[in-house]
């Protein structure tokens, strides 16, 4: 992976990082916490490296997330992701290519977001640490194949939006960076010089329920 690009997104990580620890000093205890759900759906792309991924992927997708506000600014996010993959043109090497498509991917996430209310509108940033399984799938159109389950630890920062259609619908869009860190061991994820950091961005757009 590009050092440079790498450096960049660290410091966009951290700085996102200190943001959230601000608003999470700044919040006051709110009256009326609540419980919420949401279900979103959109594109996420799986970045390039040399251990696991020949290219670039672009998959769907869907998000199921369950939130409850502690405090008027802060929350607290459990979150499940099945990322269905989509065959595509992969450059293979040599100027050829051929139709592959990624594992299933799981992604399971606790999250803390720190939330900026204007009305019935809310930015939020947000941030959180899990893990991700690689499905095993060892059929010939399948990158990276693999034989069992692969399950890494993996973290996300990102930020976004909710706004309120009334007091118990709204509608959600929300930009994530997910990072997954599979084992220098890992079958199908690594090789003899160890794993390389899976990048993956994320960009969704849902209906949410307040309780």
């Amino acid at each position: 992976m590009n050092i440079g690009r790498k450096s960049t997104r660290f410091a966009i990580a951290a700085a996102v990082v200190s943001l959230f620890v601000v608003g999470a000093a700044s919040s006051a205890a709110a009256s009326d916490s609540r419980a919420e759900v949401s279900l979103m759906g959109g594109i996420q792309a799986l970045n390039q490296n040399d251990t696991a991924l020949p290219d670039h992927f672009i998959n769907i997708p869907a998000v199921a997330t369950v939130t409850y506000r502690l405090t008027s600014r802060l929350a607290a996010e459990g979150e499940f992701t099945w990322l269905i993959p989509v065959k595509q043109s992969v450059d293979t090497g040599s100027g050829a290519s051929q139709d592959l498509k990624t594992q299933d991917i799981l992604a399971y996430q606790a999250n803390l977001r720190v939330n900026f209310p204007v009305s019935a509108l809310t930015p939020y940033l947000a941030a959180g640490a899990g893990a991700v399984t690689f499905l095993s799938n060892s059929e010939a159109d399948r990158v990276p194949q693999l034989d069992k389950s692969e399950t890494a630890f993996a973290i996300n920062f990102g930020a976004g939006v909710a706004y309120g259609l009334n007091e118990r619908w709204g509608v959600r869009a929300d930009v994530r960076e997910l990072v997954a860190f599979p084992s220098d061991t890992a079958s199908g994820l690594s090789n003899a010089s160890g794993a390389d950091q899976i990048w993956m961005e994320r960009g969704t757009v849902g209906l949410l329920y307040r309780f």
